[in-house]
C-alpha cells in the first residue's frame, strides 16, 4: 500500500489544503489487468516507417483502452478514466530540418552534376562525373528516408489540471486526419464522462492526482510529469 500526501502552503494564515493519494480498490492496476468493458468506438494508426502502432478503444463507460507500441521501447497497455482528461487535444509536429535540407542539397548537386555532364562521352558509366552524380543522387535519396522517418506529428491529450500527457498518437504529417472522426467521438465521450459522473471540484483534484499516481506507477507518465502535474494540481486546489 502506497500513500502520499502534500500540505502546501496558503497566502492565508492557519489555513491549508490537504490532498492524500490513498490505495483503493481498484486504484491501482497492473499493465496485465484489464476490466472487460464494452467497446464503442476503436482506431488504430500505424506508422511502418517509424516502427510505431498505438490502438485506441472507447468503452461504454468512458474510459479509453491505450495498447501503445514504440520502437526501443516496452509495449505499452493501460486505461484511463476520461473525466481527467482535458477535452482540446495538443497537436506537437516535429520536422527534421537538417535531413530535409541535405536530402536538397544533395538532390541539386547530382542533378546539376548530371545536366552538365558532357553528353560527347561514350561509356557514361566510366565517367568521373557520371559516378559522382549517381553517387550523390543516392545519398540524397537516403537522407530524404531519414528526412520521412524522424519527421512526426502527435496529437497528445492530456490531463486535465496536472497537464501530463495520458496518450499520445504518433505518426506522419497529416496522420492524424485519418482518425478525424473517432477523436471527434472521444472528445465527445470526454466531456460525456464529466456530465455522467459529476464531482465537486475538490474531489475531482483529488481523484485526478490519484490517477496521476496510478499511471506512474505503471510506466506511463513519467517521475518528472508526475511532479509537475502534482504541483499543477495542488495550485489549482
Amino acid at each position: 500500500m502506497h500513500a502520499e500526501s502534500v500540505t502546501p502552503s496558503m497566502s492565508s494564515p492557519g489555513r491549508a489544503e490537504h490532498i492524500s493519494i490513498e490505495s483503493e480498490p481498484d486504484a491501482f492496476l497492473s499493465t496485465g489487468t484489464h476490466r472487460r468493458r464494452n467497446v464503442r468506438s476503436s482506431y488504430t494508426l500505424t506508422s511502418g516507417l517509424r516502427g510505431c502502432r498505438t490502438e485506441l478503444s472507447i468503452s461504454e463507460d468512458h474510459y479509453l483502452s491505450v495498447h501503445s507500441v514504440r520502437p526501443h521501447q516496452q509495449p505499452l497497455r493501460y486505461e484511463f478514466d476520461l473525466r481527467f482528461a482535458n477535452p482540446k487535444p495538443l497537436r506537437v509536429r516535429h520536422i527534421s530540418w537538417f535531413w530535409f535540407a541535405l536530402a536538397l542539397t544533395l538532390g541539386l548537386l547530382g542533378g546539376g552534376a548530371l545536366w552538365l555532364k558532357p553528353a560527347s562521352v561514350q561509356a557514361a558509366w566510366l565517367d568521373p562525373i557520371f559516378l559522382t552524380a549517381i553517387f550523390t543522387i543516392a545519398a540524397a535519396l537516403g537522407a530524404w528516408y531519414l528526412f520521412l522517418r524522424r519527421t512526426t506529428e502527435a496529437l497528445e491529450f492530456t490531463s486535465m489540471h496536472g497537464g501530463a500527457t495520458l496518450v499520445s498518437v504518433v505518426g506522419g504529417i497529416g496522420s492524424a486526419r485519418s482518425g478525424k472522426r473517432f477523436f471527434i467521438e472521444l472528445i465527445k465521450s470526454i466531456n460525456a464522462a464529466k456530465i455522467a459522473r459529476p464531482q465537486q471540484r475538490a474531489q475531482l483534484l483529488r481523484d485526478e492526482m490519484r490517477e496521476h499516481h496510478r499511471l506512474r506507477e505503471l510506466g506511463i507518465v513519467s517521475e518528472e510529469q508526475y511532479e509537475q502535474s502534482k504541483a499543477r494540481i495542488l495550485a489549482a486546489h
